[in-house]
């Protein structure tokens, strides 16, 4: 609970942070969100404050009664006496001791709180205690009840405790794969390629598509040129941190659970199974007019060979793990299908694609609940998983209608245009650099004026210069890459000289550079940069 309380807040302030700094400082727009985000912020420590209350006694256990200041109940005592049973809630995303209470005077079950509570079974939230307090407080709980009522057996465990059961067998489960390596390197795989996307061109909080297409983004019309291949790079894409960062939190949750059921090999299997068919079957949908990318189609279908191997193998595993995993995957897959299906810009083909990828793949290959069996059958039915979800894979993808927007010339389009403007603006700046120097030389200009002038005139234009430069993006390998890096850093470079400030020399009467020797290292590099330019442009005919 207080690593939780750390972690919410931490979020909220790194992310108000990073919103500061793409605003570049406070704003108006800031400022009313601030209020709201306290308002936010102010229940929330209010519930993490009465949930933990460091320093005071959370339950106290008699014969004849429990008292709990989080009790949710009016009354924060309960007599063994009036509790039914006792009950231990796990759909949630900690257990909840629940104490059903008995019919007085017909006094029936409801809910008759603004806040959900029922009189009739108040809980007792077990987010405050560590895992090992929780496993003796519902063995002590349940113990005191079963005195209380006049119970034989009093043991502890006596009764079963279903948190015990679910430790010993994530402690087993854990024994058969002590370090998830598939999951972890599926998640660097991940990371590293969004590094690289950041350092070639694509940004923190939204990549353009041009980008994403340019870098390996599923589209149908490129698709259906041949480049069969964007079928597996979009799975490895992402198009803003906060993408990255659900998707490999899903990942994380989901997949060291499965690696250790399935192994390492067959998780790669269904992770990269089913991102290839979510892939597949978004050529029929969002990929027909648009750039799809993420790791979403693959996570759902790794949550989805964990829901399978859980509903087949039900009567093997705890309850309360059987119970936590089937709510917490229904949770997370309907929540994403709800959004996805109520906001633009999300691709449910391959999140139902993914998810149905996975469970194909999980009825298929074989559980580590039974190793002999296991080991017998691992080579024939993960051979069988790679046929079928290849067949299906290419099926779908063959099966796509025509894409009704050719994505990659649109791309291709959009970027000639934009170095074509780059180019041209470049070589206008020039020349107008050119003109003031002839007008200094002619007499109608001064060099305070010119000198002036490269600030307020020329600076400003080389700088959007490097700004449309930035913005173009070319396809890995091509030709003109060289090129454009050399004139962008020309660009820069020009900017750079153009705003540097001036001083009046009195020995030689004349405007000096502020830093003379940033100047002359600015210079050296113009040439060399301006030679490369020149080579590589001998012969190329200006358009018309």
């Amino acid at each position: 609970m207080a690593k939780a309380r750390i972690y919410v807040f931490g979020g909220l302030a790194a992310g108000f942070a990073m919103v500061i700094v793409k605003q570049g400082g406070f704003s108006s727009d800031l400022l009313v969100t601030l209020p709201i985000l306290l308002l936010f912020a102010l229940p929330v420590g209010l519930h993490f404050r009465n949930q933990l209350r460091f320093g005071q006694v959370l339950v106290t256990l008699t014969d004849e009664a429990i008292e709990a200041p989080n009790l949710a109940a009016r009354e924060k005592t309960l007599r063994w006496a009036d509790v039914d049973t006792i009950a231990l809630d796990l759909k949630q995303v900690t257990p909840v001791l629940a104490f059903h209470l008995k019919e007085v005077d017909g006094f029936r079950s409801s809910r008759k709180s603004w806040a959900g509570i029922n009189p009739s079974k108040p809980t007792l939230g077990l987010s405050a205690f560590s895992p090992a307090d929780q496993e003796r407080l519902l063995d002590a709980v349940r113990r005191r009840h079963r005195l209380a009522i006049g119970a034989i057996d009093s043991e502890p465990g006596a009764t079963g405790n279903e948190l015990r059961e679910k430790r010993e067998f994530q402690e087993r489960i854990r024994a058969l794969q002590p370090y998830t390596w598939a999951t972890h390197a599926l998640i660097g795989a991940n990371i590293l390629i969004w590094l690289a996307t950041l350092f070639y061109g694509a940004e923190v909080a939204r990549t353009p598509a041009e980008t994403l297409l340019l870098w390996g983004g599923n589209a149908a019309s490129e698709v259906q040129k041949g480049e069969w291949w964007r079928l597996l790079s979009a799975i490895f894409l992402h198009g803003s941190l906060v993408h990255l960062a659900m998707n490999m939190l899903g990942l994380y949750t989901a997949g060291m659970t499965v690696e250790r059921i399935y192994g390492p090999r067959l998780l790669l299997i269904i992770y990269l199974g089913s991102g290839l068919l979510g892939s597949a079957l978004s050529l029929h949908f969002a990929a027909q007019q648009a750039v799809s990318v993420g790791a979403s189609g693959a996570v759902f279908g790794v949550a989805g060979a964990l829901l399978v191997a859980v509903l087949q193998h039900r009567d093997k595993l705890p309850r309360s793990f059987s119970k936590q995993t089937q709510a917490g995957i229904g949770f997370f897959v309907l929540y994403s299908l709800v959004q996805g299906f109520g906001h633009n810009g999300i691709d449910n083909a391959a999140h139902v694609g993914g998810l149905l990828a996975g469970c194909l793949a999980a009825f298929i290959l074989p559980k580590r609940f039974d190793l002999d069996y296991y080991r017998s059958v691992f080579a024939s039915r993960a051979v069988t998983a790679l046929a079928i979800l290849g067949l299906a894979t290419v099926g779908l993808a063959a099966m796509a209608p025509l894409a009704t927007v050719d994505v990659g010339r649109i791309v291709a389009s959009s970027q000639s245009q934009l170095l074509e403007r780059a180019v041209i603006r470049f070589d206008t700046g020039l020349k107008a650099i050119a003109h003031d120097q002839d007008e200094v030389k002619a007499g109608r200009l001064s060099e305070q004026e010119a000198d002036e002038r490269s600030r307020s005139v020329h600076a400003p234009i080389f700088r959007s210069i490097t700004e449309d430069f930035s913005q173009a993006v070319l396809r890995p390998g091509d030709p003109r890459a060289p090129l454009i890096q050399d004139m962008r850093r020309m660009s820069e470079l020009l900017t750079e000289s153009l705003a540097m400030a001036s001083v009046f020399d009195k020995n030689s009467g004349k405007l000096e550079p502020a830093d003379p020797a940033r100047m002359a290292e600015i210079e050296s590099e113009l040439v060399a940069v301006g030679e490369r330019v020149t080579k590589a442009t001998q012969g190329v005919e200006p358009k018309k």
